[in-house]
């Protein structure tokens, strides 16, 4: 005769594992719905400020660095970038920010599209 042996379908261990990946799922909607909207977007080519231009205006702006080439798209209040013809493509995959401090990086080319300013919070960590 087969002894019937209770199944312990959930253990506290399991509730502890729960209540971190609700805590860190709650802390990243935090971040992405508390996110400023940025209002400039800053083009620096090898380390160089080659454009500060507004997110409010729509514009293309093409770029060529260390023979590669890619087009700066603003559309929307949204920056992204097209037709790179880089390598790994990490840039055109990006895909579209908006928040202030984000950024697209074609390491490649040697661009970096940065999004600054939309508040009177300029800082990047605030400890206490």
């Amino acid at each position: 005769m087969e002894t019937a042996q209770k199944r312990i379908l959930f253990r506290p261990g399991d509730a502890v594992a729960i209540l971190l990946v609700l805590m860190l799922a709650g802390v990243l909607l935090w971040a992405v719905f508390t996110a400023k909207q940025g209002n400039t977007v800053e083009i620096s080519v090898e380390g160089k400020l080659v454009a500060t231009l507004s997110l409010a205006k729509d514009t293309v702006y093409p770029i060529e660095s260390r023979g590669y080439h890619l087009t700066v798209h603003i559309e929307n209040g949204e920056v992204f970038v097209t037709d790179a013809d880089c390598p790994d493509l990490v840039c055109e995959h990006t895909g579209k920010i908006f928040a202030q401090g984000t950024s697209i990086v074609c390491a490649a080319a040697g661009v970096s599209v940065n999004i600054t300013g939309g508040g009177d919070r300029n800082v990047d960590f605030i400890a206490g």
